[in-house]
């Protein structure tokens, strides 16, 4: 991508900013998106080093949209080129296995050793030095050794190393020099078996961990979403509704699997479903900010309700109205497909990757344990509604859903600057929180800010009517 982003920066600086944007857009949409390195970055290293990352695009962007002077658009591409470079290390696989470069030390330090015994001194020190120095040194072999095996275990291979290269400047018997490098040969043959089967082992739990995280990550808001308003039904006597609220979220499952299809096949035809998929992610944060406002206001509604205290009293029990009723399904199917296709997109290029590698087992288990952890998170919800009062219960229900309220309008104002459509701000020392949809954006801040005012007017205009009510009731009787 460096090339694309040079690119992108050589049309700005010659005039056409326009052709530099779209040129920045091409690399993002085009290369960072559709090529998988984004969602790499976050399986494999993190949530918030792949939107640090997306906001250092959108500096680029901003910067070019915004006119600055050249200088000022080359810093900021040089310093996601920097970005881009370094996640890329963590990535990519060494560009050689270390038994491959044991064995190419081997020959070397053969050659060397030959030279050695045949008298040709000059240039047997040289051939060792350089070997060492390219093979062992040069090609990250001894930094992941001292990493992985321990600096004890580097240190004895250096000097060994030392022990040889003085032997070899003094002169020493050819057979004892030919010894002490085939000793270092051998050792140097033992580590890279070591350190391949110490990574690999290593890697092969990285992508456990990285899978679940991909699940548990993604599945947590959605879980806690739908297990509360399960549990909201089940506190109020309403179990006969609870197929409505499963097939909502089986049709957002659907759903999700359909759009995830959708986007794949736009990718392979060429299209480029990278600023598609943000505009429909934040469109789709945005319906479900208005639904679970509705929903939130409604269920603290009910909270003070006559109802409420009827149906503690064992009188009745609450019936759902179909326009709520509806809003509560729609709720769940919002909240599963938001995060539904999503997923499979990150598990498709997870097991497109691991075919290669060997680790699908990896992926597998690392869904599975997401999975049983998801069940528990459901369990505890559940589990909590039956042991807490009703009001309290609702109350706390209403503020989750609250905060979501809040964090949807940062994610969704942030999908919107992915895809372009809005030019931002960047607020400089704002750390990026995605589970909590903030970004360092002046406009999702801004977003969230009004979102917040209106969330608490909401409760306290609530709170407001309600003890009005109640002093009218106790005052009437």
């Amino acid at each position: 991508m460096q090339g694309i982003i040079d690119d992108a920066y050589n049309i700005y600086a010659g005039g056409n900013a326009d052709g530099g944007y779209e040129r920045m857009n091409d690399a993002y949409f085009g290369h960072y998106e559709v090529d998988g390195f984004e969602r790499n970055t976050q399986s494999r290293i993190g949530g918030s080093r792949a939107g640090n990352v997306e906001v250092q695009f959108s500096r680029v962007k901003t910067a070019m949209r915004s006119g600055k002077p050249n200088e000022e658009v080359r810093k900021e591409a040089d310093t996601l080129i920097s970005m881009l470079f370094e996640d890329a290390e963590k990535l990519d696989p060494p560009e050689m296995a270390w038994t491959d470069l044991a064995q190419i030390l081997q020959e070397e330090f053969g050659e060397a050793a030959e030279m050695y015994a045949a008298g040709k001194v000059v240039t047997a020190e040289p051939k060792f030095r350089k070997a060492y120095a390219r093979y062992y040194g040069k090609s990250k072999f001894q930094d992941n050794v001292a990493k992985s095996l321990g600096d004890s275990r580097d240190e004895h291979i250096v000097d060994l190393y030392t022990k040889a290269k003085t032997m070899i400047l003094n002169r020493e018997s050819k057979p004892e020099v030919v010894a002490a490098i085939t000793e270092l040969s051998q050792e140097l043959s033992r580590t890279a078996v070591d350190l391949t089967k110490k990574q690999g082992r290593a890697q092969w739990w990285a992508t456990v961990v990285a899978s679940l995280l991909i699940l548990l990550r993604e599945g947590f808001e959605a879980i806690l979403i739908v297990g509360a308003i399960i549990a909201y039904l089940r506190k109020s006597g309403n179990e006969s509704n609870l197929p409505t609220v499963y097939k909502g979220s089986f049709i957002g499952i659907l759903a999700s699997i359909v759009m995830a299809l959708i986007l794949i096949g736009l990718t392979r035809f060429g299209f480029e479903s990278g600023q598609g998929q943000e505009v429909v992610e934040g469109v789709t944060m945005f319906i479900a900010v208005a639904v679970l406002f509705y929903t939130s206001n409604w269920m603290i509604s009910k909270a003070e309700s006559k109802a409420w205290s009827d149906y503690l009293k064992g009188k009745i029990q609450t019936s759902v109205d179909k326009r709520s009723m509806f809003s509560l399904a729609f709720t769940c199917f919002l909240a599963v497909f938001r995060e539904g296709a999503e997923v499979i997109l990150f598990y498709q290029a997870m097991f497109s990757g691991s075919d290669k590698s060997g680790t699908v087992s990896a992926v597998v288990l690392g869904m599975v344990i997401a999975v049983v952890l998801l069940v528990f998170v459901y369990k505890a919800i559940i589990l909590t509604g039956k042991k807490l009062p009703l009001k309290p219960f609702f109350y706390a229900t209403s503020i989750l859903m609250f905060i979501m309220v809040v964090a949807f309008v940062g994610g969704g104002i942030s999908e919107f600057v992915d895809a372009g459509w809005i030019l931002p701000k960047v607020v400089d020392g704002v750390p990026t929180i995605s589970l909590l949809g903030i970004y360092p954006y002046a406009q999702s801040l801004m977003g969230q800010a009004v979102a917040l005012v209106v969330v608490v007017a909401s409760l306290v205009i609530g709170y407001v009517l309600s003890k009005r009510k109640n002093e009218e009731k106790s005052s009437s009787k």
